[in-house]
């Protein structure tokens, strides 16, 4: 879900929105791209928590990456973005 600031709550701090993608692996694990490398989760839970903990001025939307759509999101470059 998006959220929209309104004017009064300016002083707040700047949320970073990010995209993570992530792919369901053959062994039952989950495999994310977060800053550029590969890390592995045991469930969609496990991923959110690490990204909880790890970049707590963050906001991220989860996107699913498919045998469909991976070739797409390489060409892009979205899997080599350090976030720096």
């Amino acid at each position: 879900s998006m959220t929209y600031f309104s004017p009064q709550n300016l002083d707040l701090p700047e949320l970073n929105e990010r995209k993570v993608y992530w792919q369901a692996e053959p062994t039952g694990d989950y495999s994310a791209c977060i800053a550029g490398q590969v890390e592995m989760f045991r469930d969609l839970h496990e991923l959110r928590v690490y990204l909880s903990m790890t970049y707590p001025d963050a906001v991220f939307e989860l996107v699913e990456v498919t045998e469909d759509t991976w070739q797409g999101f390489y060409d892009q470059g979205v899997f080599f973005d350090d976030w720096s």
